[in-house]
């Protein structure tokens, strides 16, 4: 599994994707991503999330420095 990274989310019972950010992984037993994303009431919040609830952003990664 991959590292940091931004992604959409897919909560249960939410009918919408929310972007995210994946910051760190773990297999307990199956794999699962610790995401921090904003809900749809404006809440932050912090979970344990199966793959099959996050999308990966597509396109060009942007690090906020000049180089990248």
């Amino acid at each position: 599994m991959g590292g940091v990274r931004h992604v959409w989310v897919r909560p249960s019972f939410t009918p919408t994707e929310m972007p995210g950010l994946v910051l760190g992984w773990r297999q307990s037993p199956e794999w699962e991503a610790q995401v921090v994303y904003v809900d749809p009431r404006g809440r932050v919040a912090l979970e344990w999330l199966s793959p099959d609830q996050l999308r990966p952003v597509q396109g060009q990664q942007r690090t906020g420095s000049r180089y990248g």
